[in-house]
């Protein structure tokens, strides 16, 4: 089960990042050389005093029937992060609590890829509920979301990741999904 686990979160991490990437490499290449260009829109974040926003590199992608992802990384790709959305299509603007619990639970879920190879996620923290997701908007004809986030992820199994790390001052608003 750990192999599982593992291969899907670091499979939805990796996803956000090369979607994030692809993203951006189809824009003019202008945009595409300036990571503050604009995009679909921005995500902004906290880590160990350092604030990150992504506008080139971050995108809202349609991930199911009934999720979206999230997801943005610093200018050089190194540090990334994803939240998904479950239920949002039935749920819409409401707080997503980030429990703790496991993949097979169809939780929403904060998590942050740092220097490219280490991995932490909320179902992995180190209490029942590790942040939350604020949806202050959301319209899904439209194609725009916007809200908060914070949380505290706790290593992805068998990734070598070790602790807790945690994300702060965390806030989203996209204007087209992919």
């Amino acid at each position: 089960m750990l192999s599982f686990t593992n291969r899907f979160f670091q499979s939805v991490l990796l996803l956000g990042v090369l979607a994030a990437a692809a993203c951006s490499c189809s824009k003019d290449d202008a945009d595409a050389a300036d990571p503050n260009g604009d995009g679909d829109g921005t995500l902004t974040w906290t880590h160990n005093g350092t604030t990150y926003t992504s506008k080139a590199y971050s995108s809202a992608i349609v991930d199911s029937d009934t999720s979206l992802l999230i997801t943005g990384s610093s200018a050089d790709m190194k540090n990334a992060v994803s939240l998904r959305l479950k239920k949002i299509y039935k749920l819409g603007a409401t707080t997503y609590d980030l429990k703790k619990g496991s993949v097979l639970n169809n939780y929403p879920v904060g998590g942050i890829t740092l220097n490219s190879a280490t991995q932490f996620i909320t179902l992995y923290g180190p209490s029942a509920s590790n942040g939350s997701i604020v949806v202050t908007q959301y319209d899904r004809a439209a194609q725009k979301v916007a809200g908060t986030f914070s949380f505290t992820g706790g290593p992805v199994p068998n990734s070598g990741s070790t602790g807790t790390q945690s994300v702060t001052n965390g806030s989203f608003s996209f204007t087209r999904f992919r």
